[in-house]
């Protein structure tokens, strides 16, 4: 990574009323969230900050990769499109049986 980099970072800080530990997100240097409810331990604060940025991101990521497949398929991608939990099952081409010959006994 550059030095020029920004970091985001997920911790943990006291309580402004001194009752527990909040989590923390600081983009750079700056705070940019603090979990509204306070937790025990300074861990449980931090993940719960975390489980909070994780499922933001995933929402809004889930939400850009869908406008993205939509505007490619110029409709709303199917599942079959996307291969979500399918498998790529294609039918192979069965080849038509040969005409019988008249006074030629068919092959069993």
């Amino acid at each position: 990574m550059s030095k020029s980099g920004v970091l985001i970072t997920v911790d943990s800080d006291e309580a402004s009323d001194s009752w527990g530990f909040v989590g923390t997100v600081h983009i750079g240097a700056f705070e940019a969230y603090r979990t509204i409810r306070a937790h025990t331990t300074p861990g449980e604060a931090r993940e719960a900050a975390q489980q909070l940025l994780a499922e933001v991101l995933g929402s809004l990521m889930a939400g850009q990769e869908w406008r993205t497949a939509s505007e490619a398929f110029g409709h709303a991608a199917r599942r079959s499109e996307l291969g979500l939990g399918l498998r790529r099952s294609v039918a192979q081409p069965q080849q038509a049986p040969e005409p019988h010959e008249p006074g030629r006994p068919a092959d069993r």
